[in-house]
């Protein structure tokens, strides 16, 4: 369940940033992971998906370029964000829009990590590659803004240290269909 959603639109500008809870409409666990209660969360003047659903397209519409596609970053977006995002829309009959990519930093920490650099000894968390670079805590850890913010720096090292150019990330993206194609790959084995 989606809980919380941030975006932060790295061009910047007016607008550049988008942060709301979301109301799940149930029980809220782990709030001492993420700091948010389910009293935060259930109440009547906090949206529910399917109300946000279209706010929130028409917030990344008003900032994409005319025929261009949409580059959504976020850490272990294949296994997790974006999951979550897919099963949510389905839930309000929504689809994703075709030109929504996305780009997953665990994948490009792993390659940093293979191609001889640091070695996390925590792992390839969030939190250990903010500890690795050196970048302070914007806020609370886990909570949607803060962690976005922090990913905007960690993607900046990792695109530096890889030497990647906007069209090498680009390569890097994935659409929806890839994660339903990459099911099927691993079903059929």
């Amino acid at each position: 369940m989606i809980i919380e959603i941030a975006l932060l639109d790295l061009q910047g500008g007016e607008n550049s940033m988008f942060q709301t809870l979301v109301n799940p409409d149930r029980y809220v666990p782990n709030a001492h992971v993420h700091g948010i209660s389910t009293h935060m969360v259930c109440r009547p003047d906090v949206p529910r998906m399917e109300e946000l659903i279209p706010i929130f397209k028409q917030y990344v519409k008003s900032r994409e370029k005319p025929g261009g596609f949409v580059v959504f970053v976020a850490h272990n977006a294949r296994s997790f964000d974006v999951p979550f995002l897919v099963k949510e829309f389905s839930r309000c009959s929504e689809e994703i829009p075709l030109n929504w990519r996305f780009l997953d930093t665990l994948l490009l920490a792993r390659e940093k990590e293979k191609s001889g650099g640091s070695k996390l000894t925590s792992g390839l968390s969030l939190q250990a590659l903010r500890k690795l670079y050196g970048i302070p805590l914007a806020g609370s850890a886990h909570r949607a803004m803060s962690d976005v913010k922090v990913l905007s720096l960690i993607l900046q090292r990792l695109t530096f240290d890889l030497k990647l150019s906007t069209s090498d990330l680009v390569q890097k993206t994935f659409a929806v269909s890839d994660l339903n194609s990459s099911k099927k790959k691993k079903s059929s084995r």
